[in-house]
């Protein structure tokens, strides 16, 4: 066998594998006699066919597999061993490549295309400073939070007459066009808030009412969501029978009472945590809120840090190569047109991968997530020691978990995103700004708008 490279580009090069008989013939007699063994034909015992009939039979397809398992390896061992790092994989050269006859050729040349990444060096200081933003929590977001958690744990009262706020519970019957109750129409139970109610019309025909009155209304023109409109009337698509006319007659009149912020609303909220006054809760859920908005912040630091290092390194790519791969990888899911069009977007995440390649082997284990590490996570997630005697049961649960990629790929995507806000947070300046949270909201949606 005979490997041999010739560049054809700045980044881009065709490697020529010359495959002669004695590369692959012994594997390809071998294969040949355990079909034998395993053959049947008429006329002879099991393991005593002629060799000649089984070449004849199965000759062709062995020397074809063999020789492609031969160049496969080989390719991949070159790769290897001359330390090449391409980018996407190689791809048969076709101008140069000919048509293979397995039944009158002995020896074959191959031919393929290869986009060799560039050399990347990532230098990262201080110096690189990216925006890291403060969230600060205003009272009245504290105040809309504490809302949310008091009608939570509201508690429901029957009342005589109807406000608004209040859920009516009671039948609804599909009327025709008279007003009278349709016979063999759509009549269910359900429950309808109020405060849902779009139509201004029908809101106040529902106000000041009690249990036993009728109602007639149009639900859908009323409601104006499909969502809920499908939900109220327990039906799967907005059809005629969801666009028609109903009597609704209540049955009862419910009134959510909110819960009081006091000693036992503020324990069922935070049990495990001793908050006695009002103002330490208000600092709590200031705290929690922020929590979350920071997490954002955090992943909106790296997302700046990587804009600025994929600016700064700006790595060239094989486009031409790159883009040829995309299309033959993705075979019958886009078109050539759409590569083209949407290839800057590729083009990123080739750059990018290149840099965290560079990264991790800079800073190692600071980067790197293992099987481990995700199985650990898990084990938290499940209250489990890392180490030592664990619950068979919920092994056999995480074990199924990893076992779906799409799950895998969830908790490392979950993992290597703390493992760079740490990283980054660490090594790289933070130029610290305070904004409220409807200005960090209007800074990612620009971002991502633009």
């Amino acid at each position: 066998m005979n490997i041999t490279q010739e560049e054809n580009g700045k980044l881009t090069a065709t490697v020529h594998i010359n495959l002669q008989e004695e590369d692959y013939l012994d594997n390809v007699n071998k294969q040949l006699k355990d079909y034998r063994k395993k053959a049947q034909m008429p006329g002879f015992r099991p393991g005593m066919v002629p060799m000649g009939l089984v070449k004849k039979m199965y000759g062709k397809a062995v020397i074809a597999d063999e020789v492609n398992k031969t160049v496969s390896e080989a390719l991949n061992n070159y790769l290897q061993e001359n330390k090449i790092n391409v980018l996407g994989n190689p791809l048969p050269n076709e101008e140069k490549s000919q048509m293979i006859d397995f039944d009158r050729q002995k020896d074959f040349d191959f031919f393929f295309d290869i986009g060799i990444a560039p050399e990347v060096k990532v230098e990262i200081s201080e110096e690189i400073k990216a925006p890291y933003y403060q969230i600060q929590i205003a009272d009245k977001e504290v105040d809309e939070a504490i809302k949310n958690m008091q009608q939570k744990l509201a508690k429901e009262e029957n009342v005589e007459i109807t406000e608004e706020g209040d859920f009516l519970r009671g039948t609804f019957r599909q009327i025709d066009k008279e007003g009278n109750v349709l016979e063999g129409g759509h009549v269910i139970e359900g429950e309808i808030a109020i405060d849902d109610i779009q139509l201004k019309t029908v809101k106040s025909k529902l106000v000041g009412k009690k249990k036993g009155d009728k109602i007639i209304f149009n639900p859908n023109r009323a409601l104006k969501d499909d969502e809920k409109l499908k939900a109220l009337l327990q039906l799967d698509e907005v059809n005629d029978v969801a666009k028609a006319d109903y009597e609704f007659e209540i049955k009862d009149v419910v009134r959510k009472i909110e819960a009081e912020v006091d000693e036992a609303f503020i324990k069922e909220i935070y049990p495990n945590e001793d908050l006695k006054t009002v103002d330490e809760f208000r600092d709590r859920v200031r705290k929690e809120i922020k929590e979350h908005y920071q997490k954002d912040a955090d992943k909106k630091f790296v997302s700046d840090v990587i804009d600025i290092l994929m600016e700064k390194i700006n790595p060239e790519l094989p486009d031409d190569f790159l883009k040829r791969w995309l299309l033959d990888s993705n075979q019958g899911k886009v078109t050539k047109e759409q590569i083209d069009k949407e290839y800057n977007e590729y083009a990123k995440t080739f750059r990018w991968q290149l840099i965290e390649s560079d990264l991790i082997s800079q800073y190692g284990d600071a980067l790197r997530v293992t099987k481990e590490d995700v199985r650990n996570r898990l084990k938290g997630y499940f209250q489990l020691p890392q180490g030592g005697d664990s619950n068979p049961q919920v092994e056999g649960l995480i074990d199924q978990l990893l076992s779906n990629e799409q799950e895998y790929q969830r908790y490392f995507a979950e993992l290597m995103d703390e493992r760079y806000i740490q990283f980054f947070k660490e090594k790289v300046g933070k130029d610290e700004k305070e904004v409220t949270t409807d200005e960090f909201v209007k800074i990612v949606s620009s971002q991502k708008n633009s």
